[in-house]
């Protein structure tokens, strides 16, 4: 079974797990910070008087991973683990539905055009003191790739004016492709975003699928059944029947714009994108505004593991192939220390010499368009006895088996991806590897407290 976005916010509320905010709230700052202390609480949200908008603001749907569990779980529980999410996606992609084009649906109840299109009515927040502007932040992008397959993918877009947004896309996203492709070919291009799409899609839209197959009919996989859209009435792009809200774009590839937003790593991002003008804004007649926290935030991170799950699982697998003395390994995303990936693998290891030869080679290794120093901030090579997948243990580990300052290696000019913020004016950044394993000397004298039998204790057999 699957539930749609509005059963899933159905049942958070008569799980009293929603939110309903009925004072005056101002999109500008007000907002932000009363979503980030309801996604702390991990408290889903509706605003229904933001100033100067007539629409709902709905947020703080999935701030856990078990929060998808109210997508497929028959009793709504948040029975639902990360491996799960990602298994869910990875059956996606192997088993895709393709969409099916329907006539109507309430995405089409209400079509504005011309002057009748508004952007700045949306109670879209402007989130951190230095951002541009206000943005949406979960809306997904549907456009043609130059090999004619749909993509869909998340993409924040900031609002200029009436009609006029600008759709942001990394560099590592095909919507940059596209456009780099477009502007070369002089071909127009346009882009349908879409808030409140069905969860799947959102799900899939967070994913890296191949580049022949569309997350729409990866979304109709992970269902069971296939994603029901509208064919847009300018563009023809697929929009999703039942989503809350859709804005067809033509767009501008020669008036790229500068903007900033908070990311999730906990910094500024500063991007260029081209302007987009609204042709038409299709939404439901009760249409709910999606949006997520900006920044350092539950619901916008659980989004993006699902974005690099499939990485890690190929990362992992080509590790093992060419080391086949590692024991165990965990790829780190996680904002707490920083928006790029962190390895921790645990070895048996045979000389000394080992661990810092490992860490210089995947620093190098060759990932199919980039090397695993674009996105891997630092690894940390740790013995077989600590847990890779436990940072506590592996910092652990780094404080007391790393004697040797030779332990410690540095890498000064690594190209790194644009969400290094903190990478030189020639888009190179540093590199850390730490081997954090026993001397082979001192081995002895560094053996790991462990109490026998402690995994098999239940505290509740002695009360």
């Amino acid at each position: 079974m699957h539930r749609s976005f509005r059963e899933v916010i159905e049942l958070l509320e008569s799980q009293d797990k929603l939110v309903r905010l009925t004072n005056s709230v101002n999109p500008k700052y007000e907002m932000a910070a009363l979503m980030k202390t309801l996604e702390d609480e991990s408290k889903a949200f509706i605003f229904e008087n933001v100033q100067n908008s007539n629409y709902k603001a709905v947020g703080g749907l999935f701030t856990s991973m078990g929060r998808y569990g109210l997508i497929f779980n028959e009793d709504g529980s948040e029975d639902f683990t990360y491996e799960q999410a990602g298994q869910k996606v990875m059956s996606g992609i192997a088993n895709p539905i393709p969409y099916k084009t329907i006539e109507e649906g309430h995405v089409t109840e209400r079509i504005l055009k011309g002057n009748d299109i508004d952007l700045t009515k949306l109670p879209a927040p402007t989130f951190f003191e230095l951002d541009t502007g206000p943005f949406l932040t979960a809306a997904v992008g549907i456009f043609k790739k130059p090999n004619g397959e749909i993509n869909v993918g998340f993409y924040r877009c900031l609002i200029i004016d009436k009609e006029n947004l600008l759709i942001n896309a990394s560099g590592l996203s095909d919507l940059r492709k596209a456009y780099a492709w477009h502007k070369e070919n002089n071909k127009e291009m346009r882009v349908a975003m879409v808030l409140g799409a069905p969860p799947a899609l959102l799900m899939a839209a967070a994913s890296k699928s191949p580049d022949e197959i569309s997350e729409l009919d990866v979304a109709g996989g992970i269902n069971g059944e296939a994603i029901e859209v509208i064919a847009g009435p300018d563009s023809g792009l697929p929009i999703p029947a039942d989503c809350e809200m859709a804005f067809e774009t033509i767009v501008d590839l020669d008036n790229m714009v500068e903007n900033t937003l908070g990311e999730f790593g906990a910094q500024y991002g500063t991007e260029h994108a081209p302007m987009c003008k609204v042709t038409s804004m299709l939404q439901r007649n009760d249409a709910m505004f999606y949006t997520l926290m900006a920044g350092r935030a539950k619901e916008h991170n659980n989004l993006g593991y699902l974005t690099v799950y499939g990485i890690s699982k190929g990362l992992e697998q080509k590790i093992r192939q060419g080391y086949p003395n590692v024991t165990d390994i965990a790829v780190h995303f996680d904002t707490k220390i920083g928006p790029l990936m962190h390895l921790a693998i645990a070895i048996k290891k045979k000389n000394d010499d080992e661990p810092g030869q490992m860490i210089k080679e995947l620093f190098e290794m060759n990932m199919g368009f980039f090397n695993l120093a674009w996105m891997a901030k630092r690894i940390i090579i740790v013995d077989d006895d600590v847990d890779p997948n436990d940072m506590d243990d592996v910092e652990w580990a780094t404080w007391t088996r790393m004697g040797r300052a030779e332990k410690l290696y540095t890498f000064p000019n690594f190209v790194t991806w644009e969400v290094d913020r903190a990478a030189l004016p020639d888009g190179t950044s540093a590199r850390i590897g730490i081997d954090a394993t026993k001397d082979m000397d001192y081995a002895d004298d560094l053996v790991k407290p462990v109490i026998p039998n402690e995994e098999n204790i239940d505290l509740k057999d002695y009360i």
